[in-house]
Order: structure tokens, then C-alpha cells, then sequence
């Protein structure tokens, strides 16, 4: 009798031993992040910028037109500014122009960029296959256009008009407690459509062989009226 329970004893001392250890090696992990440099789980601090973006003050503008991947438009509170970042930490202004109250986008090798501005009227994705990230825009009308391929995510978006029209094959994205009060949009064949969590109060929706057309229960909820072609 002795005997078992100093052996049972003996083995829940090694199964707990073998519990300490994995939680030891787990907060190491943890700690280190996925790469072991400490860089994927690091919550960033406020304003710290991860990208290692440069920045160049812009001249305010209405437009931007866009000619390259990979780039998002964000709000900023403060003066309207364009960030840039290449794979190889080179940075250079020979990627955007202003003419007149628009922004030119021009083609960036292997990196992207990003715009912040207060508020912009109008976006032309002007080539195929970009994908366009638009964050916490808050602002009276917002008209977007695309070329085909393109890949459009919204989030945080706060706009009281906007219009979209796009080519084949396009896909648009929003979510993170948005508001659109009136959605007219326009896609070509094969469109994608995915909304949650924002509210629209009036959607109209032209389309035609549709991939996907996906709607939450918040859109849902504050939808007063839909019309189909």
C-alpha cells in the first residue's frame, strides 16, 4: 500500500514538473514573439510608427489617385502627410505628386504607402489588381472608384455619402462599427460585397453575377431601404 501511493505520488510530481516546464517555455515564446525578436507581440505604443515609414508634409487636396499597391488612407488629426516604406528602407519623394487639389499615387517597388489627411472627396484606384485600405475616414461624401482585381477594406469609416463604382472581379470590405447612411454602389461582373457591423441606412446596389453579397444582423437591423439594380 505503501509502495503505490509513493508511486502514485511520484508520478503526479513529474506530470507537474512537466506542467511548470511547458508554462516556462510558453512565456518565453511569448516574450520573444513568432520570430524570437520580440517584434510580433509587442503591443505598440501610442505613436509609435512599426513600419519605419519616412514622412513628407503635403499641400491639401480633394483627390487622390492611386497607381500602385499596396497603400492605405488613413485619418490624421494633424497637418495632411504621406508616409512611404520599401523593402529595402530606401525612401524617396519620386512616388507621389501634387497637381493642383490632387494627389498622384505613382508606382512604389516593393513597399507602400500610406496618406494622412483629414478628408478626401474623391479616390481612383487608376490600375488593376490594388488593394486599397481606407481607415477611420469620418467625413460628409466620399466617392470611390476602381479598375478590375481590386481588393477595397474599410474600416472605421464614418461617411454620410458614399458612392462606389467599380470594374470585374472586385471585392469591398467594411467593418469596425462604420457608419454609411446612403451606399450607392456599382460593380462589374463577378463583385464581392461583405458588411458588418456598420450601419447604412439606404443601400443601392447595382451588380451583376455577383460572387458573394453579405450583409450582418447590425446592417440589417439599420437598413430602411434597399434597392437592386
Amino acid at each position: 500500500m505503501k509502495t503505490s501511493i509513493k508511486m502514485l505520488l511520484g508520478f503526479a510530481g513529474i506530470v507537474l514538473f512537466l506542467v511548470l516546464a511547458s508554462d516556462v517555455v510558453l512565456w518565453a515564446y511569448f516574450k520573444k514573439g513568432i520570430n524570437g525578436d520580440g517584434t510580433v507581440l509587442r503591443f505598440p505604443k501610442k505613436g509609435e510608427d512599426l513600419y519605419n515609414e519616412k514622412r513628407f508634409a503635403l499641400h491639401p487636396f480633394k483627390a487622390i489617385v492611386i497607381n500602385t499597391d499596396d497603400i492605405q488612407i488613413v485619418y490624421g488629426k494633424d497637418n495632411d502627410s504621406i508616409g512611404i516604406r520599401e523593402a529595402d528602407g530606401q525612401v524617396s519623394a519620386n512616388y507621389y505628386k501634387l497637381a493642383g487639389d490632387t494627389l498622384y499615387i505613382l508606382p512604389v517597388p516593393g513597399g507602400g504607402i500610406s496618406v494622412y489627411c483629414k478628408e478626401v472627396q474623391y479616390i481612383k484606384i487608376a490600375k488593376d489588381s490594388v488593394r486599397l485600405n481606407v481607415i477611420d475616414l469620418k467625413q460628409p461624401t466620399l466617392e470611390l472608384t476602381a479598375m478590375n482585381d481590386c481588393y477595397v477594406d474599410m474600416t472605421g469609416i464614418e461617411v454620410k455619402n458614399f458612392t462606389y463604382k467599380g470594374g470585374s472581379n472586385n471585392r469591398v470590405v467594411a467593418y469596425l462599427k462604420g457608419k454609411l447612411d446612403n451606399v450607392d454602389m456599382q460593380l462589374g461582373e463577378y463583385g464581392s460585397v461583405n458588411l458588418q457591423d456598420i450601419a447604412i441606412k439606404n443601400f443601392a446596389l447595382k451588380a451583376d453575377k455577383m460572387r458573394e453579397f453579405s450583409l450582418d444582423e447590425i446592417v440589417l437591423l439599420n437598413l430602411t431601404q434597399f434597392k437592386r439594380n
